[in-house]
């Protein structure tokens, strides 16, 4: 006698970003980016524009590349940790975070002057570090992949504080007063 066995799979299980193939992956490295740009369709339509940290007179798409370029790798480095029980889980809720503040980054930072933008920037940078320690400690090639981002972060975040303590209260007192 034969017996079948139904197996309920939902329409929408094709875009389980937790699966562990390489839909999966692709998923997980795509599904940031899409958020964004939904982001930045409401904020356009909105009329406000996102403010990118493009330093060294280099042209401002190079910044948005760099900074829009670390999202594929938060979003495959939660995926490489989401599998892996509940420490796994936790750190791919930091990385979540992470890529949540990394894409309201240039949104929420456009109307700041360049010292609030700085320590914005710095804060991300720490939940970043975070997070990156929290995936490190799951799966350490989660932290490699996250690596190039964080760099990114902590580039900005240096340069922007510099220019800023060197430009702010007390010191732009000193630097803006002429020779006499």
């Amino acid at each position: 006698m034969a017996t079948i066995s139904a197996v309920s799979k939902s329409a929408f299980s094709v875009f389980d970003v937790d699966r562990h193939d390489g839909l999966g992956l692709v998923l997980s490295a795509a599904l940031p980016l899409a958020v964004f740009v939904i982001a930045n369709g409401v904020a356009e339509i909105n009329g406000m524009l996102p403010l990118f940290f493009s330093p060294l007179s280099l042209p401002g798409w190079v910044g948005a590349a760099l900074h829009l370029g670390a999202l594929p790798l938060f979003g495959a480095a939660r995926w490489m940790v989401a599998g892996r029980g509940d420490a796994g889980r936790r750190a791919g809720w930091w990385i979540v975070a992470l890529m949540a503040g990394t894409i309201a980054f240039p949104f929420v930072v456009a109307p700041l002057d360049s010292l609030l933008l700085s320590l914005v920037a710095l804060a991300l940078l720490v939940v970043g570090l975070g997070a990156m320690a929290r995936a490190g400690t799951v799966y350490p090639k989660a932290a490699m992949v996250m690596a190039p981002g964080m760099a990114w972060m902590g580039f900005s975040a240096f340069v922007g504080l510099s220019f800023a303590a060197g430009w702010s209260p007390p010191f732009a007192v000193t630097n803006s007063q002429g020779g006499a």
